[in-house]
């Protein structure tokens, strides 16, 4: 009997020993910050960049093996690399302050507008600024009424500045804006076509299926000469690493999948489980800010739930599509992307190829293509429908159709396929300038939403939300 009674004794120690490790594992001190932050994309470093130089400690929880989000940078051999995402940083992004501070090599080789087909004419950018190569493609009356129409653009635009909107400017929501546009523009079929070819792969649909309120934030980017798109040198994935080093590998967990988040009057807490053997973690701070797409805040768990109102904002925002292709091809073919001996790309499309750019080669030596496909297109070729061969032979055939017998110098494909909502977009009687969007920026409790879903379509969103949270966050006692 006694030693019945030991043996139970022991057993019962044993587990309270073993439960108190595990305690002392899950809720372990370096599992507390001040700030949690959701997500390790370019607005999760940009947040946790705020809080470290504010003094700050942040620890960042991250689903996937790697920081970046979309920020991804391939690499082939021969040194050669191309843009996963296909990010660009344009010259209003709060990000490329970062990258300075951080001393991150910046370049920019293009401006805003791009080479384009237009009913099978290639017209080509090969001149000094924006205004300049769109008097090469529309009359001289025809851009007289674009640049009244401009001009009207860069008006609307200030005013989305001043809060809350008019009345008649946030009517503009209920109707496309590729209607307002056909009706109130005054602009030519023509250049009504170049306006739609040069903004659908900003948001990844087609313009029929946007508001006109966000058309015209989309718009600001090309209004009058333009903004220049930057690229970091060597490849952007450099950005995000240089970020992350700053914020320091013991500030960000990997492989750890938030699954619930509860917030008290005291602070916060959340769940985890680790991608890689399944353990269970609890992490606790003052405040988190979650920066993943809005739609995937379905898949955690939040105490209290999220309010009505925020529920509806992420139900119905919409998203674009992107596909990427990179696509290797032998260097004497760089002779159907060049005129005068000088690059014509990027190329918009209109097709299946959607925008040609061009990636980073040695010289004399294979060269690598970057695809970004969007809307229709890349639907097709994410859904898996048809193999990859079916895939590859579309984008072959279409190649073909634009630079006859360029197929023959294709070597090799890589594809990288998205979510259907990779890019966050606003349908018709929606915008991001609406009380459902604003009601994803305000804290509910002590819980902030940042990322680009919840300002525009763009990485500028990503870093303008990170900053708009920190400052938040700063201000209170």
């Amino acid at each position: 009997m006694i030693n019945t009674l030991n043996t139970t004794l022991y057993r019962f120690l044993l587990m309270a020993i073993l439960l108190c490790l595990r305690a002392e594992i899950v809720f372990a001190e370096e599992n507390s910050a001040e700030v949690l932050i959701v997500g390790a994309g370019l607005s999760g470093l940009s947040s946790a960049y705020y809080l470290k130089k504010a003094g700050k400690s942040a620890v960042i929880l991250e689903m996937s093996p790697h920081v970046g989000g979309r920020i991804r940078t391939a690499t082939y051999a021969d040194n050669a690399h191309a843009e996963v995402g296909l990010e660009e940083f344009w010259e209003s992004n709060p990000a490329l302050q970062i990258m300075r501070d951080l001393k991150v090599p910046m370049e920019t080789s293009y401006t805003s507008f791009s080479s384009f087909y237009y009913q099978g004419k290639l017209y080509l950018f090969h001149h000094k600024s924006n205004l300049d190569f769109l008097k090469s493609v529309i009359t001289v009356d025809e851009f007289k009424a674009y640049k009244t129409w401009d001009e009207t653009m860069v008006a609307l635009y200030k005013q989305l500045e001043v809060r809350p909107l008019t009345a008649s400017l946030l009517a503009l929501k209920e109707i496309s804006f590729a209607d307002w546009i056909h009706e109130k523009s005054g602009l030519s079929a023509k250049t009504q076509e170049f306006v739609r070819i040069e903004t659908e792969p900003e948001y990844g649909v087609a313009w029929q299926k946007i508001s006109a309120l966000d058309g015209i934030a989309e718009w600001h980017f090309f209004s009058g000469e333009g903004q220049s798109p930057n690229h970091v040198v060597g490849g952007n994935q450099r950005a995000a690493q240089t970020i992350a080093d700053f914020i320091g590998a013991d500030n960000i967990r990997l492989n750890q999948l938030v699954t619930h988040i509860k917030s008290t009057d005291a602070g916060v807490e959340v769940t985890t489980n680790d991608t890689g053997n399944f353990q269970q973690h609890v992490y606790r701070a003052n405040y988190v800010i979650t920066t993943i797409p809005l739609f995937k805040l379905d898949d955690i768990q939040f105490t209290p739930p999220l309010s009505p109102d925020r529920r509806e904002a992420i139900k119905t925002q919409a998203g674009g599509s992107y596909f990427t292709a990179h696509v290797l091809v032998d260097v004497k073919a760089s002779h159907f992307w060049k005129h005068n001996n000088e690059s014509i790309l990027p190329v918009l499309t209109d097709g299946p190829l959607g925008v040609i750019y061009e990636g980073q080669s040695e010289p004399n030596k294979d060269v690598l293509l970057n695809l970004l496909i969007t809307g229709t297109y890349a639907d097709r070729f994410n859904s898996r429908v048809n193999g990859l061969d079916d895939d590859q032979k579309t984008i072959i055939e279409a190649f073909d159709k634009q630079w006859p017998g360029f197929g023959r110098s294709v070597k090799q494909m890589t594809f990288y396929r998205y979510h259907p909502r990779a890019i966050a977009s606003w349908p018709v009687g929606r915008s991001r300038f609406d009380i459902l969007s604003d009601s994803l920026r305000v804290p509910q409790g002590r819980i902030y939403f940042a990322g680009d879903f919840t300002e525009d379509t763009h990485s500028n969103g990503a870093a303008t939300s990170a900053l708009r949270a920190v400052k938040d966050i700063l201000l209170r006692k």
